[in-house]
């Protein structure tokens, strides 16, 4: 509602893809709109997210891993998220990640994201360093084993 028209405004033919459930929020007018798709709970987001251009995840609030940002860093997409979004995630904005809190901030990362490959390769690669660095399951598991130890000790 608050950021696709200002992203319209500078790139009038953007494509916005939501996958996953709404909730209680009003998508009526969203969904009117060309070149909206809701594309609802998906057997894999995978080929969703790596098609993309860009991953928004706008929360405001909420708790635990953000794994959705993780899955599309992962997956080579850049991603642009709010800070409440990214909390814990050993982040470095501008080279990870884009963060941005307000809709007028939003829409301008998605059209400065859109408007420079340079930029996009830079986030994707990164990010995806980052992911494999400090969040994949072989490292997780060995401080699983360290705190484990530890504490048996």
């Amino acid at each position: 509602r608050d950021v696709l028209p200002l992203v319209r405004q500078q790139i009038p033919d953007v494509t916005f893809s939501i996958t996953g459930g709404t909730g209680s929020v009003d998508i009526s007018q969203l969904a009117a709109q060309p070149g909206v798709n809701f594309k609802g709970y998906l057997p894999s987001v995978v080929p969703s997210v790596q098609a993309s251009w860009g991953l928004v995840v706008p929360l405001r609030k909420g708790g635990g891993t953000r794994l959705k940002i993780l899955e599309g860093m992962a997956l080579g997409t850049p991603v642009i998220a709010t800070r409440k979004g990214a909390e814990g995630i050993h982040i470095q904005p501008g080279e990870d990640i884009l963060i941005a809190d307000t809709p007028k901030e939003i829409a301008d990362a998605v059209i400065r994201l859109l408007g420079d490959p340079a930029l996009r390769t830079k986030l994707a690669a990164n990010a995806r360093k980052l992911v494999e660095r400090e969040y994949n399951w072989g490292v997780i598991a060995d401080r699983l084993v360290a705190v484990i130890e530890q504490v048996s000790a």
